[in-house]
């Protein structure tokens, strides 16, 4: 049975190499493992019994305003519904702690969209982004990816 859950620092090694698979097609920035465990509390993982899925994290940058990010899923549960899912929980999440609005830096822009989130231009995204993760990017700074956002 595949349940959305809060990971433990047990599931790091297998979040890390799911991360992996998708860095290498440069759908994800590359995460070291320790910087998955410090930023253990962000994520929210899909886990198939004992085996880790799925991964999503959300990063707060202000008081009011977060990142829905590190967004993998597996090739063999993929077309199930789980980002939808893990990007629901998140959202969730947001809202419990009172954040205000949330965007995604991605090449899925028709799955934002469905959920929401209106195009932005990536100029209004906050700089500690940029100088934090863009920067790392082999694409940066010819970013192939979007800018979308949602007001919660």
């Amino acid at each position: 049975m595949i349940e959305i859950v809060k990971p433990t620092i047990s599931d790091c090694a297998q979040m890390k190499n799911l991360i992996d698979k998708f860095v290498k097609t440069h759908v994800v920035l590359p995460r070291p493992i320790e910087d998955i465990a410090e930023r253990i509390r962000e994520f929210f993982i899909a886990k198939d019994g004992s085996k880790v899925i799925a991964t999503s994290s959300l990063r707060i940058f202000y008081p009011n305003l977060a990142e829905i990010r590190t967004i993998t899923i597996d090739e063999n549960y993929q077309k199930q519904g789980l980002g939808r899912k893990l990007v629901e929980k998140e959202l969730e999440e947001a809202k419990a702690l009172g954040i205000e609005k949330v965007f995604a830096l991605t090449t899925q822009i028709e799955f934002f969209k469905k959920m929401d989130f209106s195009l932005i231009d990536k100029k209004d995204l906050p700089l500690k982004k940029i100088w934090e993760d863009c920067i790392k990017c082999p694409l940066f700074p010819n970013c192939n990816e979007e800018a979308l956002i949602i007001n919660l």
